[in-house]
């Protein structure tokens, strides 16, 4: 009997519930199922696997390391059917009777837990692809996320399958892929097991994969097991004269079982008792999940059906991948394995690490209330401040997506993480324009928010690592060749604007002469070597030499773009140690919270505003306080930076984006429950009458003013009101000021009732003199009093 381990297939049907719906995400719709094969074939399937691997790895690494589990359970229940086939588990058995009639059968006998492992396996397999293609829609959700607002972030995303439209249609509904492009849904679409056959092959077999998945899922999910086929070929029946075999005729394919099965029937000529008779059963015997197999031919095998269903999960994959890597700007940051924000800023006395009090107290009385640990996972911060003592830990840089280039992959994650915790539109990619002959790269990417810029520029050790002299020698010489290369850069942009396409893929022109540049040399080491002496860097650009933890670190704890922009600016030079940028934050924080306040704009004064005082540099990474009014900060930036303006307005639509995000992190969660609380007090407004809530943020002389109104209704006469508001704030700066050049911005939110979304958002930005008549003045002034339910902050 000859044992060939293949794998075969089980019935039923599982509708996952959900999936997103189709036009959500950003760009890119692919649409008739001629595109999706075009997809498939732009996808490199063609090339060799471990290309389409490192593709599938650098966009959808977690989906990557599910496919490669399953590949990996395949590959052991194979190994194991073939210990189970050589160890003796087909046992067979020749019977003939008196008439000269005879059977060869077959049964199985599995060795104690044998049975039970090889369907885990299976199991391990099956989920492991189911798993993969949900991570497809989860991370697509989350890379595009950092582009626009995911709607009904509570639901669950995963991949659906559903074996009939109606069911399909449902599954989006229930939002589970919302998020994703537009293109996937599409795509997703049109490999539905239900939909009919265009006679496209490949197209057929990817619905044919997904039908086979569900099935296996849901056998499984019954209780089925694995077991295994017998597929009689050639059954033969040897005797010895005068015995004649006058027939032999094999049986159907059927699974074996414990009380075995007939593979074939004889029927012999003069036999008698006694006769010698041997036979061969001439049968394949392959693996299969018996519940609900038939297959269509000899070579339609369990094993055949599960790299079937494998190749169709890698297809996904790489066509889920490529769909991406067409979309401009930036991405989530991949999430690191570390403490989350909760636990990164934490009572001392709470902590783990269990100081005693010797300790807290030896710190408390130090010059800059500040002490250290590393290890070799995070650098921990102990800080005193005026609530206590706390402990911040600062984990390593995030991981790198995968990619063949470690130096891309760390632009990359640079990027990913200024647009994840700042802002998209004010990360610019880097350029490429024509210099002579050749072409020249600007920089490794910019900030550009209002009228203050960063240079980037990135190195990355490539290849193995060597002495902690000669790393060390490598770093030093990295931070000079960068620093070169950002004095270069500035002097380009100083000399000419630019065209940058930033992080949320639009094209942006970069006044480059108008805008006060300063440098960061970010160096990406996977063990930087400790106590490196950052080298004086000569030029009229300051240069300022950051691990690529310590740039995470800035946008981890400032949560603004304009905020670490302005701490660049600020700080205006190196630490003396490379590594040492976040204890040097943290003693300008405690020198922020001794300061004096700075001036407010004497129109606030005059009118009894109330005057508060918050360090620029907060201790607590911003919103550890109130991670929900912080987030909705960000969702009002996200709505403001994603609303519909044409190419001529772009510019200043950045400069009115970069006037909020001005707003200081300290005042952000504050505002955040304000907008919230205001939000849920004004949908419940009784009919025929409006409600207003309004805060005015007046942060300096010099600054743009800011104003948020929430109402209880978005018509003609409430956005009348709401643009009297804004003009007879900013009016009010023109009494003491000259405001020709002073802007104020204003931010409306109206709830809304019909699903789609839960606020509008309406925003206004007026520079220099209002020009209100004196019956708008008096108007404006008694809807809107001095003395209104409306804080004007400092």
């Amino acid at each position: 009997m000859r044992g060939h381990a293949r794998p075969a297939r089980a019935a039923a049907s599982r509708h996952r519930a959900s999936m997103g719906r189709s036009g959500t995400g950003p760009g890119h719709d692919v649409g008739p199922l001629r595109h999706f094969v075009l997809c498939l074939a732009a996808a490199g399937l063609s090339l060799p696997g471990s290309r389409v691997a490192a593709v599938i790895g650098q966009y959808y690494p977690r989906a990557g390391r599910h496919l490669r589990n399953a590949q990996q359970a395949k590959s052991a229940m194979a190994s194991l059917w073939s210990v189970l086939l050589d160890g003796g588990l087909v046992q067979e058995s020749v019977v003939t009777n008196t008439d000269g009639s005879g059977t060869i059968s077959a049964f199985l006998t599995w060795p104690a837990g044998g049975k039970s492992e090889l369907t885990g396996l299976f199991r391990s397999c099956v989920q492991e692809l189911r798993a993969c293609l949900d991570a497809l829609v989860e991370e697509s959700v989350e890379a595009f996320s950092v582009l626009q607002r995911t709607p009904r972030p509570e639901r669950p995303r995963f991949f659906p399958v559903a074996g009939y439209q109606d069911g399909f249609r449902w599954l989006l509904a229930e939002s589970c892929m919302d998020g994703a492009l537009s293109s996937h849904v599409a795509m997703v679409e049109d490999c539905q097991p239900y939909q009919t056959s265009d006679g496209d092959e490949l197209v057929d077999q990817l619905r044919q994969g997904l039908r086979y998945l569900v099935e296996w899922d849901a056998a499984l999910a019954s209780g089925a097991s694995v077991t295994a086929w017998a597929t009689p070929v050639d059954p033969q029946v040897h005797v010895v004269e005068p015995v004649v075999v006058a027939r032999v005729e094999a049986e159907p394919p059927g699974a074996l079982g414990l009380d075995g099965r007939v593979l074939a029937r004889y029927q012999l000529r003069s036999h008698r008792s006694g006769c010698a008779v041997t036979a061969q059963a001439g049968t394949f015997v392959d693996l299969c999940l018996a519940d609900g197999f038939v297959p269509s031919d000899a070579e339609d095998t369990f094993d055949r059906r599960v790299n079937l269903v494998i190749e169709a999960v890698v297809r996904f994959a790489a066509v889920f991948a490529w769909l991406s890597s067409q979309v401009p700007g930036s991405r989530r940051i991949l999430a690191a394995e570390g403490p989350d924000q909760a636990d990164a800023w934490i009572e001392a006395a709470r902590s783990s690490q269990r100081w005693s009090a010797e300790e807290l107290a030896s710190l408390a009385a130090s010059d800059i209330g500040l002490g250290q640990v590393m290890d070799t996972e995070t650098l921990t911060l102990i800080v005193d401040t005026a609530d206590g003592v706390y402990e911040r830990v600062i984990p390593h840089a995030s991981p790198l997506r995968a990619h063949p280039r470690r130096g891309t992959a760390a632009e990359m994650a640079v990027q990913d993480a200024a647009a994840t915790w700042g802002l998209p539109d004010f990360v610019m990619a880097p350029s490429v324009e024509r210099k002579g002959r050749g072409v020249r790269e600007i920089s490794d990417g910019l900030l550009v928010v209002g009228g203050r810029g960063v240079v980037v520029q990135i190195k990355a050790r490539e290849g193995g690592l060597s002495t902690p002299e000669r790393e060390t020698a490598w770093v030093t010489k990295q931070i000079t060749a960068a620093g070169k290369q950002i004095h270069g850069t500035v002097r380009r942009l100083t000399a000419d604007g630019v065209e940058m396409v930033n992080g949320r893929g639009r094209s942006i022109r970069i006044d480059g002469p108008a805008i006060d540049w300063v440098g960061v040399a970010i160096i990406e080491h996977p063990n930087p070597p400790r106590g490196v002496a950052v080298p004086v860097l000569q030029g009229k650009t300051p240069v300022i030499a950051l691990l690529r933890r310590d740039w995470e670190f800035l946008f981890n704890q400032l949560r603004s773009t304009y905020a670490v922009v302005e701490y660049l600016h600020r700080v205006d030079a190196s630490v003396p140690l490379l590594g040492g940028e976040p204890e040097r934050y943290y003693e300008l924080a405690a020198a922020d919270a001794t300061a004096k306040p700075g001036l407010i704009d004497s129109v606030w004064v005059r009118r009894g505003a109330a005057q508060r005082s918050m360090p620029l540099l907060p201790a607590a990474p911003a919103g550890s306080d109130d991670e929900q009014a912080h987030a909705m900060v960000r969702i009002m930036l996200e709505d403001i930076a994603t609303s519909p303006v044409g190419p001529e307005g772009r510019e200043a639509w950045q400069c009115v984006l970069a006037s909020v995000d001005s707003l200081p992190v300290g005042y952000r969660s504050e505002l955040g429950r304000l907008l919230l609380n205001a939000l849920a007090a004004v949908t419940g407004a009784e009919p025929g009458t409006t409600v207003w809530r309004m805060r005015t943020f007046g942060v300096g002389p010099d600054r743009d003013q800011l104003g948020f109104a929430v109402c209880s209704q978005l018509t003609t006469q409430t956005r009348s009101a709401f643009s009297g508001w804004l003009r007879l704030r900013h009016h009010a700066r023109g009494e003491t000021a000259d405001i020709t050049h002073l802007t104020s911005v204003g931010v409306l939110l109206t709830p809304r009732t019909d699903g789609r979304r839960d606020w509008d958002t309406t925003v206004i930005a007026l520079t220099g003199d209002p020009e209100l008549t004196d019956e708008e003045l008096r108007s404006f002034t008694a809807l809107f009093p001095a003395d209104e339910a409306t804080d004007t902050r400092s």
